[in-house]
């Protein structure tokens, strides 16, 4: 907003002060006029002088510059937060991913339940595997060779 002020200012350049005349006439109504009012009117002159004399009209483009680079580092800002909303929410996604994966590992892993007549559940158990047997050994020891 103080840019747009301050373009306007420069663009137009300093304004030489303008004499303005308040005039109230007999019914009370006011008007604003460059001229004197009438002598029927009750006149007060109004002060115009512009509130930024100060302004010098060679620092419009410092003022503009920086105008720009403050809109640039917003933009960036704005690029940054924009790119730091999506990777928490890809990473929230890859979460959830992970979670709900895991819940279905879990689920799946749950044994199952057979129904085997009115009041007998057994779980189903995997099959289990026979162990191989084991090479025999002897349990007497060989008797000593003769010397």
């Amino acid at each position: 907003m103080t840019l747009l002020a301050v373009a306007s200012v420069a663009a137009f350049g300093p304004a030489s002060a303008q004499q303005a005349f308040r005039c109230t006439d007999a019914q009370g109504r006011v008007t604003y006029q460059e001229s004197p009012c009438p002598s029927s009117a009750t006149e007060r002159k109004v002060d115009t002088t512009p509130a930024n004399t100060d302004f010098d009209p060679s620092q419009r483009e410092r003022v503009l510059k920086q105008g720009e680079d403050a809109q640039r580092r917003l933009d960036e800002r704005a690029a940054r937060d924009e790119a730091e909303r999506k990777r928490r929410q890809e990473e929230r996604e890859r979460e959830e991913k992970r979670e709900r994966e895991a819940r279905e590992r879990e689920e799946a892993r749950e044994s199952a339940v057979i129904y085997y007549g009115p009041g007998v559940y057994r779980p189903a158990v995997p099959p289990v595997r026979p162990v191989p047997p084991r090479p025999s050994v002897p349990t007497t020891k060989p008797a000593p060779a003769p010397r």
